[in-house]
């Protein structure tokens, strides 16, 4: 989806920071690389006699050096190898496709590393094949393990089946911002805890007969892949590898998604519109960015879907999962419970809000401390937003009603949406026609 004007060091920084979530870069073919200050691939003791932790990811991201490095210092009888795709600037199209097929290969045949980040992977594949530790009974037996310290909402709606898999280090809000000047001159009233799509869309028209542009921007096919992530579990039941785009629910969907298009309500190249999605990387920037956007911006929480239950919505970031293989599980354990810990939850420039609940504390204490926020991006680059303590509060209200994770590993399914849509938003083909398409991909990729 496109946004209108300024925020281009921003952008860059989110495009980055997406990119990492679902592209694999490669250095010869596409296998690992380790650290430089990392040993051998052999899990389990090395030959000084250490337990051997191999924590395996695509993109080898500053915080897990730091992490291992404090790690080891604390616990000398454990080593932390590292290993990651090694540059994100060589790649090519399939390297994707092929990292997952081969992780999953490993995984699904008691192989694989010890850790992983498990952003970009079939989460839901591997907990349902038992190649994943159940989180949930750890946290409960580890006395030194206190889960009111850290965001709860983000956990338990992580859960697959009652049980967590995956322990993420951080997350990003997902909002939309709106022109509070445009809103006010429509004359529409918003209730951003409960609206839908729809309502969406009818108080896009609403302000277009005000003569406010086009609510978004967006291609079809890209909204269409918005609003099924923004409800992935409806359309794909992971776990059980089934998909569920032959329902009645996806066709409606479909229709309703061309019907936005065949009414001007959303533009389907880059324009000027009244709205925008954004993604709040932290707490400053909850302040800063939408004044990139707009000069008089709102923040709302996202649309929801058709019967959604109301809340926000997060993207969970570096989910951390224990091999159920794994022989040095406990080390594990340990190092996962680091990297919640200050010592890492508060590493300078670490993206995404804290799970950490007191480190997210201090940051917003030191926010509301300054007074301004700097505006980095757009046309008032380098001027300032005041911080008031209402708007401190407004910020740790949508972060404690965050229930809705947008999956990080969904992009094969995306692909999918993408290509085969094309079809019947340009008349090619009907919606059934495109539904039993897409739904026969679909579930070819998740029994793969």
């Amino acid at each position: 989806m496109w946004r209108e004007g300024g925020g281009m060091k921003r952008m860059l920084l989110l495009i980055t920071t997406l990119l990492l979530l679902t592209t694999t870069a490669v250095c010869g073919g596409w296998g690992r690389t380790q650290a430089p200050d990392s040993g051998g691939t052999s899990r389990g003791e090395n030959k000084n006699g250490k337990k051997t932790v191999i924590v395996s990811m695509l993109f080898l991201d500053e915080v897990f050096r730091e992490a291992k490095k404090k790690f080891e210092q604390k616990h000398p009888d454990v080593e932390i190898r590292l290993t990651y795709v090694q540059t994100k600037d060589n790649w090519k199209v399939g390297d994707q496709e092929r990292f997952i097929k081969s992780t999953n290969a490993e995984m699904l045949s008691g192989k694989g590393p010890d850790v992983l980040v498990l952003d970009p992977l079939p989460m839901g594949k591997y907990a349902s094949s038992n190649a994943l530790v159940n989180l949930s009974r750890f946290m409960d037996q580890d006395p030194s393990f206190h889960k009111d310290l850290y965001f709860g909402n983000i956990l338990d709606n992580l859960h697959i089946n009652g049980v967590l898999y995956g322990m993420p280090m951080r997350f990003m809000l997902e909002t939309m911002v709106g022109d509070e000047g445009a809103v006010r001159k429509a004359g529409v009233g918003i209730d951003d805890t409960v609206w839908t799509w729809n309502e969406f869309a009818e108080t896009a028209k609403a302000m277009k007969k005000s003569g406010s542009p086009a609510a978004y921007a967006a291609s079809p096919p890209s909204m269409l892949k918005a609003m099924v992530k923004a409800d992935y579990s409806s359309f794909v039941d992971e776990p059980n590898r089934k998909a569920k785009f032959d329902q009645a629910s996806f066709i409606r969907l479909l229709n309703e998604v061309k019907a936005l298009f065949d009414g001007k309500v959303i533009a389907d190249k880059p324009a000027v519109v009244s709205f925008k999605s954004a993604y709040i990387q932290n707490p400053e920037e909850f302040f800063s960015f939408p004044r990139a956007l707009y000069k008089q911006p709102k923040l709302y929480r996202s649309p929801l879907a058709v019967g959604q239950k109301p809340g926000g919505f997060y993207m969970p970031e570096q989910i951390l999962g224990i091999n159920e293989n794994s022989t040095v599980k406990t080390e594990a354990w340990a190092f996962i419970k680091f990297m919640l810990s200050d010592d890492i939850q508060g590493v300078n420039g670490l993206g995404g809000f804290p799970l950490n609940k007191d480190v997210y504390g201090r940051q917003l204490d030191q926010v509301l401390k300054n007074g301004k926020v700097k505006i980095e991006d757009g046309p008032e680059e380098g001027g300032s937003v005041d911080v008031n303590p209402a708007d401190i509060e407004f910020q740790k209200e949508l972060i404690s009603g965050l229930i809705h994770p947008i999956p990080t590993n969904t992009s094969m399914i995306e692909d999918v949406l993408l290509k085969e849509s094309k079809a019947f938003f340009t008349g090619q083909k009907s919606a059934e026609e495109v539904a039993k398409e897409i739904q026969d991909r679909a579930n070819t990729y998740l029994n793969e």
